[in-house]
């Protein structure tokens, strides 16, 4: 780490690198937030200065502003800083501060797109014969909120206008072709030398919203059509940056007396990190958004919409709020707009707190950085380095590590072509992709912040991911939306890898990041060498073992977990368990969902979760709920109210539910499990839900999946007869609405219920110990120093994870295993009089990551795991899947602790 940043500091790519060596210092007295953090993320919000925040602060509690639509002093004081921060916008923009161009604030960029859109004068399909329609171009590579321009393509009333997406070569094609003809059309003076904007003396008529045309007796001037053309100066996606002079070109080349184009040009992306210049007003698009946090990472919540004021006359208003309006009549709709484009569009009281951070956060750049122009260098020579370092990552056998999303290597480190964004994916070294999910886990719990997914760029999501629309929509419909966890699909991604850089990111971020992609990602010898179980029912890999014992290997725990996501309940050593279609009896037959949304509840959203645990006593027909005692239970109620639910309360720890208790059909609903829709019913009684909700802090419900609509056989054939008493609960059906997931070994329809992926999981306690040591040895030795030292549990715990086999939620933990990870190579196994197929691994997810007791966090354990149990595709796994044979096994169906393991298949080494 240390030599491939002096490497970079002594080389001539370090030009322009560090603000004349002040970075470091910046860094550290202008971002204490970024303080043990390597953060990426700055093309989704750069951060703030402690500058600006303590001028901020200063300046509220010394000045009093107040609602600046009115004459008051407090008033007048917030006017004159919001003109101070107008000024400084067109100021920082080289834009003329005398009445060509104005400032709109908006809420941010998206709603200055919008109110571009929606005022932008559009000749509609129905609205005129006489006149060609207009077109909304838009290009390719643009963010969401402008492809969302296209809404408004459409409207019932008006009519429709043309629509075109339009990638860079068909532009530039379609502008030399135009050029090529001679086809310059003598651009209408307007374009050139702009109108200043509208003065009080211009007759109200003009600006009403009921009157849209000149006096009856003026002679009519016909408007030419205006199509609109949409683009971002910087892609949010990759970084690509497209030419400021398309707006220029478009006009020379493309516009006739009867057709003119305007330009928007959306400069969020860009303005991060580089100075727009808008200083030739005839050649500058004729609207820009921006977005303010983007810029100096604070305020949040303000953008604008810069735009010739010349344009003024040719936007409509149809909805106007407070402050837009000179008068207005409350019995006839009349009404004149003000004179000023801010004046008549920025409807209602203005944001004017965070327009004086605004106007305060020039003057922290100028104060930290020297001038705004400084940012480019700097980000641009990290940029580079980062690229050229990412490209040399290779596995053992020369296979690239990074699969990064560029049009060329020579256009990156140009600040002309690109900003400082790289957008990529990984592979391993056998080709395979590397979800783009696992790398935000493991970086996350390195505090490296970046950002995956789509971007809400579709159109570079499907150019870089080879996705058409109908790839888009085939995802939709196996489940994939934007932001949730399925990263790779049909063998492609579904989204990618971002990271950027901003003014305060340093040599040592990149470093930091190209070490971790070396530390976790790399490949040092053929994964496919490993022996996977994914791989272990192939028959021809099979070798048969006479069903021999595995060297006195037994079951030291059996496990069920009655409430998904809550701690798990040990069988007690001697009593014989049901096994039952779907898994252990009564294991995930309850799930807690939001009280509003009806979503399960998940211990990696919500650890506490972990502290409550359901035990199962069959004998008494009866679960029973507690939780560990937490600080704040002596506030909690002890009213040791009953109702007409089977419940008892006896303390407020514990709660009683029956067993035979199923709610009605008339609380069905329907929640997502592991990418699945499935139906549960919910429990009405406000005590049980309220016992929930006050532990965890979140309103919610217990419900419970209707087991009587699983499928498989007869209950009383499957389960023992000691347990008979509970076949009116476990009745089962024709139908099941969840089943082993399709990456196992299963066969088709085998049921499960709310588990995530299979009906049983299988550990080693030899494997568990293996974990520990890899931990160990990550942490240097302390875990096992501490253990040596006898600590208390207490300080133990405070000091860092201590791993169980509890961290891994199995339904079997197994002892006597003379190696670890014995059982990747087993095929089908023997538990007792019970027969197992092994269906494959278990994809491991950094819910490992939460101990089991405290609820505390720790990576530590994920972190070990993806260093040493990764297979072929970089799915971290550990454990076994498995799904019971009846059909190999002896009634009655049940498994206790003890019971001796024998195998039956396994995979052959060789």
């Amino acid at each position: 780490m240390a030599a491939l940043k002096a490497h970079f500091l002594q080389s001539d790519d370090s030009l322009g690198y560090g603000y004349t060596a002040t970075i470091d210092t910046i860094r550290k007295e202008q971002y204490p937030q970024l303080k043990d953090a390597i953060y990426l993320d700055h093309a989704g919000a750069t951060l703030p200065a402690q500058h600006l925040l303590q001028k901020f602060t200063a300046d509220l509690t010394a000045n009093l502003y107040a609602n600046p639509h009115s004459k008051s002093p407090s008033s007048q004081a917030t006017s004159a800083r919001v003109e101070s921060a107008r000024q400084k916008i067109l100021q920082h923009f080289k834009a003329s501060i005398h009445g060509e161009w104005d400032v709109i604030f908006t809420a941010n960029a998206t709603a200055g797109i919008k109110l571009v859109g929606e005022a932008f004068p559009w000749t509609r399909r129905s609205a005129s014969a006489s006149k060609s329609v207009s077109k909304l171009t838009i290009l390719r590579e643009a963010h969401t909120s402008l492809v969302g321009l296209r809404g408004l393509v459409h409207d019932d009333m008006e009519g429709s206008i043309e629509l075109e997406t339009i990638t860079q070569h068909q532009l530039e094609q379609r502008l030399a072709e135009a050029q090529a003809k001679g086809h310059n059309n003598h651009r209408s003076a307007t374009s050139h030398h702009p109108s200043p904007p509208p003065s009080p003396s211009i007759s109200s008529s003009n600006l009403t919203s009921n009157s849209s045309s000149q006096s009856t007796n003026a002679k009519k001037v016909v408007e030419p059509t205006f199509n609109l053309f949409a683009y971002p100066a910087q892609c949010n996606f990759g970084g690509r940056r497209f030419p400021l002079s398309w707006a220029a070109k478009i006009k020379d080349q493309l516009d006739t007396s009867k057709s003119k184009t305007l330009v928007l040009l959306d400069a969020a992306s860009y303005a991060l990190t580089s100075e727009l210049d808008l200083s030739d007003h005839a050649t500058s698009p004729d609207f820009v958004v921006v977005s303010f946090y983007k810029m100096f990472g604070f305020p949040t919540g303000l953008g604008a919409v810069i735009v010739k004021t010349e344009l003024g006359p040719k936007l409509n208003k149809k909805y106007f709020g407070g402050g837009t309006v000179s008068a207005i009549a409350s019995d006839e709709p009349w009404q004149v707009y003000r004179t000023s484009l801010h004046g008549r569009f920025e409807d209602g009281t203005l944001n004017y707190m965070d327009i004086v951070a605004v106007d305060l956060a020039f003057e922290s750049i100028r104060a930290i950085y020297g001038d705004y122009s400084n940012i480019s260098p700097h980000v641009t020579t990290l940029h580079r380095f980062l690229y050229r370092t990412m490209k040399e990552l290779k596995h053992y056998n020369g296979a690239p590590l990074c699969d990064i999303y560029v049009d060329g290597e020579d256009l990156v480190g140009n600040a002309q072509t690109y900003g400082p964004i790289l957008n990529f994916n990984l592979r391993r070294s056998n080709g395979n992709w590397i979800g783009y999910g696992d790398v935000e886990r493991l970086a996350s719990m390195k505090n490296i912040h970046l950002r995956t997914g789509g971007f809400c760029n579709p159109g570079s999501m499907q150019r870089w991911l080879d996705l058409s629309a109908e790839e888009v929509k085939k995802n939709l419909e196996a489940g994939h939306v934007c932001w949730d966890d399925t990263d790779i699909l049909n063998g492609k991604p579904t989204g990618s890898i971002r990271v950027s850089l901003g003014a305060m990111s340093t040599v040592d971020d990149v470093v930091a990041f190209i070490t971790f992609l070396e530390e976790y990602f790399i490949d040092t010898s053929d994964p496919d060498d490993v022996a996977q179980s994914q791989d272990l029912i192939g028959e021809e890999d099979e070798v048969e073992t006479n069903a021999l014992p595995s060297t006195c290997v037994q079951i030291d725990s059996v496990i069920i977990y009655p409430i998904k996501s809550c701690r798990g309940y040990k069988i007690p050593r001697g009593q014989s368990w049901p096994i039952a279609p779907h898994g252990l009896l009564y294991d995930r037959e309850w799930m807690l969902v939001d009280e509003i949304t009806g979503a399960a509840l998940t211990q990696k959203r919500y650890p506490r979760m972990c502290m409550i645990q359901a035990e199962i006593l069959l004998d008494q027909n009866v679960m029973i709920v507690e939780h560990d005692p937490l600080d704040d239970d002596a506030t909690a109620s002890k009213d040791g109210s009953r109702d007409d639910d089977s419940m008892k309360a006896r303390d407020d720890n514990r709660l009683y539910i029956s067993l035979d208790e199923m709610p009605t059909e008339s609380t069905k609903s329907s929640s997502r499990v592991c990418g699945d829709c499935t139906s549960v019913v919910h429990y009405t009684s406000p005590e049980i839900n309220a016992w929930f909700t006050r532990f965890l802090g979140k309103p919610c419900r217990l419900a419970r999946q209707p087991v009587a609509s699983q499928n498989p056989v007869n209950h009383g054939e499957s389960v023992s007869t000691a347990s008979q008493d509970t076949s009116s609960a476990l009745a089962v059906a024709s139908s099941s609405s969840r089943f082993v997931k399709s990456h196992l070994n299963a066969p088709a329809g085998a049921p499960i219920l709310l588990s995530n992926e299979s009906p049983f999981l299988l550990i080693a306690d030899k494997s568990v110990e293996h974990v520990r040591d890899w931990v160990d040895e990550q942490d240097q030795g302390q875990g096992a120093v501490r253990r040596l030292a006898n600590l208390s549990d207490d300080l133990d715990k405070k000091l860092r994870h201590e791993l169980t086999s509890d961290s891994f939620r199995a339904n079997f933990v197994t002892k006597g295993q003379e190696a670890g990870f014995e059982e990747d190579h087993w095929a089908r196994i023997q538990i007792g009089e019970q027969v197992f197929d092994i269906l494959g691994p278990c994809r491991r997810c950094h819910m490992v990551t939460i101990d089991q007791k405290t609820a505390v966090k720790n990576s530590d354990v994920f972190l070990a795991l993806s260093k040493n149990r990764k297979g072929p595709g970089g799915q971290i796994f550990f454990g076994m899947h498995m799904l019971h044979r009846p059909d190999l096994s002896v009634a009655p169906y049940v498994v206790k602790v003890g019971d001796m393991i024998r195998t039956r298949r396994q995979v052959d080494s060789e």
